[in-house]
């Protein structure tokens, strides 16, 4: 997902398969498998995190229990406030991730994609299109299903309420057709002492994929 956007910055990245997705489809999907393979990737060295979505869920709790050298959330959020509404979630991720087993990857893949907040990517090239759903498909019906349940938003702890704890350098990104999770975006920014907001114009929830050359640049200026 982050071959792309790779290109536009200046230094190499390193961009693992979350576990239960991709490469990783077999690992554990649980937070402590996350932050193995996140120090493993380290070295030992505070990492610089760039999450998106559901990874930049797993790289704000990251950075809320580790060190870190800094943090960028790319059309995210601290998670789901209300115990009930959370808990709604994670009866409604649990029968989508039993879908999964029944419908298979590919079949979940299209009705994923056609969800309508990553309507932005239908702007893309068809060649872009067509290797980015492959990219997709190389995750298994069973990693993708055990990862919706442990990281889901009804699954995750909310972090909201500890969002002042950060003392690191934060970014937070959300695009500006995204309306839900650019209003995300700026109750984070007044709760995280210090961040930066960036709102880019003309893309909605995939910033990732709809514009990886202006999210480059604004990555760049932060981070190097």
């Amino acid at each position: 997902m982050f071959d792309e956007l790779s290109h536009y910055l200046p230094r190499p990245i390193e961009a693992p398969d979350l576990p239960g997705h991709g490469a990783s489809s077999d690992l554990p999907t649980t937070f402590e498998s996350v932050v193995g393979l996140v120090e493993w990737l380290a070295s030992g060295e505070p990492p610089a995190l760039i999450g998106y979505s559901m990874g930049g869920r797993l790289a704000l709790r990251y950075a809320l229990e580790r060190p870190v050298a800094g943090l960028v959330l790319i059309s995210t959020g601290p998670g789901v406030a209300n115990p009930v509404e959370r808990e709604e979630r994670r009866i409604s991720d649990e029968r989508l991730a039993a879908g999964i087993a029944t419908q298979g990857v590919e079949a979940f893949i299209d009705t994923w994609l056609g969800n309508p907040m990553f309507g932005g990517i239908a702007k893309r090239h068809e060649i872009w299109r067509a290797v980015d759903r492959e990219t997709r498909l190389l995750s298994s019906a069973d990693g993708l299903a055990r990862a919706l349940v442990s990281y889901g938003q009804g699954s995750q702890p909310f972090l909201g309420d500890r969002l002042a704890q950060l003392r690191v350098p934060t970014l937070i990104v959300a695009g500006g057709d995204d309306a839900k999770y650019m209003a995300i975006a700026r109750a984070m920014h007044r709760a995280i002492d210090g961040s930066q907001l960036v709102i880019i114009e003309g893309v909605g929830h995939a910033v990732v994929g709809e514009d990886p050359a202006e999210l480059g640049d604004v990555i760049s200026r932060f981070l190097y």
